[in-house]
């Protein structure tokens, strides 16, 4: 799976089973190829199941308005968390802020109904949603979602990858790269020192010693 991928679907119908195989090996072609008889399927879940596999195939080829649409499509009938992050993602890449502001909510509220699925969780999804604002150069709404993660590490204060990936949290290191490129891009108009001084009072010595890398980082950028 390419690393800006949605996520794939877990539970696979045995019809979509060559689509999903192709597409998980790079075989763009053939996956669109295996999908598009069930695309009108009688059955809602194969038909949106299959649009799926052909929007992540859109995706990976970075055509994200026509992925968006389809996610669309298979997001009216699914309702999960995973398929309004895939409009999130889709639509916030195509451009279209909006609708993925709008999906990433209904993503959230899904995941929260159904907390032990195999969706991402929020946290992961929060910090994807940042990355894909800040390709967009939305900054101040990337930074609105650090924000919320960061309350997480405050909360939980051990920096480990493995206590956090347990928890469904992302690597701190993970989130302060994306954090690091949004102070860079605010500029003078926010002011992250003070931002990770007090997030640093709140973690073990492994995360305050992080930080501290990071702000030397940021210092010797801004100069």
């Amino acid at each position: 799976m390419h690393s800006k991928d949605p996520k794939l679907q877990s539970t696979r119908q045995p019809e979509l089973r060559a689509a999903w195989l192709a597409l998980e090996t790079d075989y763009l072609d053939r996956a669109v190829k295996r999908a598009t008889p069930y695309l009108n399927a009688n059955d809602p879940k194969l038909s949106a199941n299959a649009m799926k596999i052909v929007a992540l195939v859109c995706f990976r080829r970075a055509n994200y308005a026509k992925a968006c649409a389809l996610f669309q499509e298979a997001a009216a009938v699914l309702d999960d968390a995973e398929s309004w992050f895939n409009v999130t993602t889709s639509a916030t890449l195509a451009g279209d802020i909006e609708t993925g502001r709008i999906a990433f909510k209904r993503a959230v509220a899904a995941r929260k109904r159904s907390p032990s699925n195999d969706a991402p969780s929020i946290p992961l999804m929060q910090q994807w949603y940042a990355c894909a604002l800040r390709d967009q150069k939305q900054y101040q709404l990337a930074l609105d979602q650090i924000n919320e993660l960061r309350s997480y590490y405050e909360q939980l204060h051990i920096t480990d990858d493995t206590f956090l990936y347990i928890r469904g949290v992302p690597s701190l290191s993970n989130t302060m790269k994306v954090a690091a490129d949004i102070f860079r891009s605010l500029g003078t108009s926010f002011d992250w020192e003070p931002w990770i001084d007090s997030l640093a009072k709140k973690l073990d010595d492994d995360g305050r010693a992080y930080l501290e890398g990071i702000k030397e980082d940021l210092t010797h950028s801004d100069g």
